[in-house]
């Protein structure tokens, strides 16, 4: 593999954060960070990309950036104030390969793939 463009996890805070606080505060705090700990998102420059997700289980996909056929970004009015969204990675079918929620910066990692596209 190549040098890593974008390493992304979601937040959980980010992405909502008074449901985040009020939660967070109700479990002192762990299973918010624990359940979303588990989601990274890895872009690399020769346009691999890299989910996993879980934490007992774990779940892998690796799919290259010249078989996405479209990238939807998802943002709220309070998630774009705060930066955040969800992003769906679609390459073949109706239901995205890669869905992952909270992430911050998500404009970025969506013209990113594009580029890798093109390229």
């Amino acid at each position: 593999m190549s040098d890593i463009l974008i390493q992304a996890k979601p937040s959980m805070l980010r992405n909502s954060p008074i449901s985040g606080t009020i939660f967070g505060i109700l479990t002192l705090g762990l299973v918010p960070f624990i359940w979303r700990g588990g989601q990274v998102l890895t872009i690399y420059e020769n346009g691999d990309i890299s989910y996993q997700k879980g934490i007992a289980s774990r779940e892998n996909i690796e799919l290259q950036a010249s078989e996405i056929r479209s990238v939807k970004v998802q943002q709220s009015l309070f998630a774009r104030m705060m930066n955040a969204g969800n992003v769906e990675i679609y390459t073949t079918g109706d239901t995205p390969e890669i869905s992952i929620a909270g992430l911050s910066n998500p404009n970025h990692i969506r013209e990113t793939l594009k580029s890798l596209q093109n390229a």
